[in-house]
């Protein structure tokens, strides 16, 4: 066998692949193995730096006792193929197409024969030169992603996601039981200082080790570094002045064991060879979240707690129709750019796009050339250029991935068209939320950003929830500003933990082009509402429910934006033309706080008090018994009440309706309806419903019901008790979504409610059957049947109009539905939207590649259609294989996903003739 061993095989399949492999590469662990495994020769697809997708095939030399465990290692290693060379035989293991490892022997002067056969497309790694002559990006590297690379892939980020917590928590851990440290150059006596140097270092050496273990010191050595002192000396020279941030500003102090704790973590023991960018991104973001608050000023900006996903910025990037600009003008500029994320994307996407320069010098160029960036932050490029550092050794130095060659350092609110130093065609930012006097800073950033920008420029904006919903602080003009002089191609709804490390509000991100030539628009809409499970938000991108809203530049109306229309045929009457709706009581006069007391005090007037937090979500009657003692009470009168007593103080005295004001809408009761009976006095944060008759008093938005003999036929219990049995139903909560902040309901909204302009009696009967119940405290049964009852007259007497509903509690149902088919195999279908309903919930698509004997259907939305595909762009997308008709796509419409636009739309005639070769 001489000559015929590892030399042999590796010189081969160089030869017939044409790619170079990459040598001793330490893969992590698999299952059944406690420490990375190195491997002698593997080749990955395009030959780039390997990653967990992307790993085609793999040559080691085995001894026969161990041949059984790298088998298992094939098994459990995201690769398509190896080669074990064992006792000199050759034994070829692969993954068939229906995911099976096969095995068989090859013969040694047949081995170029087996790689370059037919068949060896299973495990053929793709070619260089078949990138050059396409496109790549730094998501399209998952294209086909496998389950076993999916499950590898979490494992991964699980165990360097641990190793990096228990770098940084032995550090703290080992800074906490320190009572003083002396430091070669100085002593600092803030251990949140101490403890923000551990976690700088502790970045920079992570991003040390990336490096080296990527390749980027060469191949004269392949054992990894376990001194973070010498790691960084051997890196500054080499790489931006993070690291010289590190090793010059922070190492100095911190002792020698604290530095073992980084290096027992992220030495040796880890092997980084298959992270990727949006690895380093989650690790980054992990890190910045031990930073102690305690610190800040301009001695820590490097290290940016303003930070967009990875993920999320892609999908911005992704869904915005940049194939409409003509490559020239693609120029993308993030005034507020942070830590970089949009940045990378903004990279990432224009280098997968079809007409920009092939040659490499050249794309490098025009990739540098048309990102561009600012942070007010002397610092903020640190980071930035850290990761596109990351991200370019995450696929090679073959593949153009360039720091943009303008980031500057302004206050965007300096900018004009004249300063700005670019010619931006697309605005891509998440700028700060803080509030400046009775001014959203969002707000006035996009009346700034916008006017940079011509006609078909394209935007994309992270902004707090409230800018769909708020009614003061500039918003409202703003809306209007965007709904006037812009087309809104989508917006979505995030839970709060999605954008920013430190993240405690929803945001909404809002994605569109400058220039309206339509009144009403068509625009995707996409949320979750329930908390649960944000991290696939996070992380992977997931949006959740996806409808049609329609924005009317005429009403500034983004109702249909914040949650599904439903659509009812039957009559309806707006709440306000029946009941007076006011505010409970706010304990406190001028400056003094008259909190609930557990006993009235002598010659002082008191009510009993009433909390949301008292409700029971299962029962409709406020139930005095569950007051809490301690606070029983609230003193009543001009003196103790915040803006003085009210003017008739028979409206709290009487038996109502309660609602809180203040409900977060990702819960099981958006309204939280009940009925007080015995005249309880509830705080500010609930609303009390009385009706007009009875109250004497209405509300001036709306004139008072007349001449309704069916309602005036009902007492004011019987009116009290109809609404209660409305408002507790789900229709009800979910048509109480339209309008609102995630936060709660205004008064206005609720007025607005439309009611059934129908009396059903069995709505009475049976809320009052609840209430009976409710009030001998009777044990509840699940399934509760008068609930179930109830919700269905309601359905009835709203004429059971068909609705989406959106969970707001929970996991969502379609996180689900969307990570079952993102391990499926998929191939090309070419559509267009031809129609959209007139109310909104179905699309007539054309579809060429189906087996099916129609082109086109009427189908539910797609939850992955792009907002700009509903002017009737035509598209690409990938669909599921075993997808083959338009029913079973309506039974999975999760199937068809990453859409693309269609190439050059902005060619003219005579552009298009030459580009096609036609002579004239």
């Amino acid at each position: 066998m001489a000559g015929k061993g590892l030399n042999y095989v590796i010189e081969t399949a160089r030869e017939v692949w044409n790619i170079e492999p990459h040598r001793d590469v330490r893969i992590p662990p698999a299952l059944q193995d406690s420490k990375p495994v190195a491997v002698n020769a593997l080749w990955t697809d395009y030959g780039l730096r390997p990653s967990a997708t992307n790993l085609a095939f793999m040559v080691q030399s085995v001894a026969p006792s161990d041949l059984e465990q790298w088998k298992r290692r094939l098994r459990d290693w995201p690769i398509r193929a190896g080669l074990l060379i064992s006792d000199g035989e050759y034994l070829l293991e692969y993954i068939d197409p229906s995911g099976r490892l096969k095995e068989r022997l090859v013969e040694p002067d047949s081995l170029a024969v087996e790689l370059a056969a037919p068949s060896s497309y299973l495990f053929t790694p793709k070619a260089l030169a078949e990138f050059r002559g396409g496109q790549l990006t730094l998501a399209d590297l998952e294209e086909s992603v496998s389950k076993n690379s999916l499950s590898f892939l979490l494992r991964q980020r699980a165990e360097l996601d641990k190793a990096f917590q228990d770098a940084i928590k032995g550090t703290l851990a080992e800074i906490g039981i320190q009572n003083k440290l002396i430091y070669p150059q100085n002593s600092i006596s803030s251990r949140g200082e101490i403890a923000g140097h551990a976690i700088r270092v502790a970045i920079a050496f992570l991003a040390a080790r990336i490096l080296e273990d990527k390749g980027f010191f060469g191949t004269d050595s392949n054992i990894p570094t376990d001194d973070p002192r010498a790691l960084l000396y051997r890196t500054v020279p080499r790489a931006n002045g993070f690291f010289k941030k590190a090793l010059e500003d922070s190492i100095p102090y911190l002792n020698d064991r604290i530095l073992q704790h980084l290096a027992a973590n992220l030495g040796s023991r880890v092997s980084f060879a298959l992270v990727d960018h949006k690895d380093v991104g989650l690790l980054y973001e992990r890190a910045i979240k031990e930073l102690p608050n305690d610190i800040e000023g301009e001695k820590w900006s490097d290290l940016q707690r303003h930070y967009t996903p990875v993920a999320i910025a892609e999908r911005m990037l992704e869904l915005l129709p940049l194939e409409r600009l003509r490559p020239e003008e693609r120029v993308i500029f993030d005034p507020a750019a942070g830590s970089g994320s949009l940045l990378l994307a903004a990279t990432s996407r224009l280098a997968g796009m079809s007409d920009i320069p092939e040659d490499v010098k050249e794309r490098r160029l025009y990739l540098a050339q048309h990102v561009a960036g600012n942070d007010l932050d002397q610092y903020a490029d640190l980071v930035t250029q850290l990761r596109y550092t990351l991200a370019r050794e995450s696929l090679g130095q073959d593949v153009p991935f360039p720091f943009p060659s303008h980031f500057s350092h302004k206050d965007y609110e300096t900018l004009t068209k004249e300063n700005i130093g670019i010619k931006p065609r697309v605005i891509v930012a998440n700028p700060p939320f803080a509030e400046d006097g009775n001014t959203q800073k969002a707000a006035k950033f996009i009346e700034k950003v916008l006017s940079w920008l011509d006609k078909d420029s394209q935007f994309a904006f992270i902004l707090p929830q409230s800018f769909l919903t708020a009614s003061t602080h500039g918003i409202p003009n703003v809306r209007k500003l965007l709904t006037e002089n812009c087309r809104i191609f989508e917006v979505w709804q995030c839970p709060e933990g999605t954008v920013g490390i430190e993240a405690s509000q929803d945001v909404v991100i809002v994605l569109g082009t400058v220039g309206n030539s339509r009144i009403t628009m068509p625009s995707i809409a996409r949320a979750i509402f329930s908390r649960a499970k944000s991290s696939d938000t996070r992380d992977n991108g997931f949006l959740g429910k996806t409808w049609i809203g329609q924005l009317s530049s005429e009403l500034n109306d983004w109702a249909s934006i914040t949650a599904p229309s439903i659509n009812i045929s039957v009559p309806t009457i707006p709440l306000g033309r029946l009941f007076y709706v006011f505010n409970g009581v706010k304990p406190g006069y001028l400056g003094r706080k008259y909190p609930p007391v557990n006993e009235c005090p002598d010659g002082v007037k008191c009510k009993r008090n009433w909390r949301l937090a008292w409700h029971d979500n299962q029962r409709l009657w406020a139930d005095p018994e569950r007051i809490d003692p301690n606070v029983r009470w609230i003193r009543y009168g001009k003196n103790f009440l915040e803006g003085g007593r009210f003017q008739d103080e028979s409206l709290l005295d009487s038996p109502k309706v309660l609602v809180g004001s203040d409900i977060n809408r990702g819960t099981s009761n958006p309204l939280s309806a009940h009925l007080d009976t015995i005249g309880l006095c509830p705080n500010n944060h609930i609303f009390c419903i009385l009706p007009i008759a009875e109250s004497g008093k209405h509300t001036k938005k709306y004139n008072p019901c007349k001449d309704w003999r069916e309602w005036e036929t009902l007492s004011y219990e019987e009116q009290r008790i109809w609404l209660l049995g409305i408002l507790s139903s789900s229709i009800v909560g979910e048509l109480s979504l339209q309008g609102r902040s995630s936060r709660g309901i205004t008064k206005d909204l609720l007025y607005k409610l439309p009611l059934p302009y129908k009396i059903d009696n069995r709505i009475i009967n049976i809320t009052r059957q609840i209430l009976e119940r409710d009030e001998n405290h009777i044990p509840i049964f699940e399934p509760d049947e008068l609930h179930r009852r109830l919700d269905e007259l309601v359905e009835e007497s709203y004429g059971n109009p068909p609705r989406l509903e959106i969970a707001r509690t929970g996991i969502p149902p379609e996180l689900g539905l969307w990570k079952s088919e993102r391990t499926k195999p998929t191939f090309t279908v070419r559509g267009q939207v031809l129609e959209i309903s007139e109310d909104n919930s179905q699309i007539r698509l054309y579809l060429n590649g189906l087996m099916d004997d129609n082109r086109e259907e009427w189908l539910p939305i797609l939850p992955e259609i792009p907002g700009w595909a509903l002017d009737g762009t035509v598209f690409e997308a990938e669909l599921s294989e075993d997808v083959e008709t338009f029913a079973e796509l309506a039974q999975r419409p999760w199937a068809i996903r990453r859409f693309r636009h269609t190439p050059r739309p902005y060619l003219t005639d005579e552009e298009l003739t030459e580009e096609l070769g036609i002579e004239t």
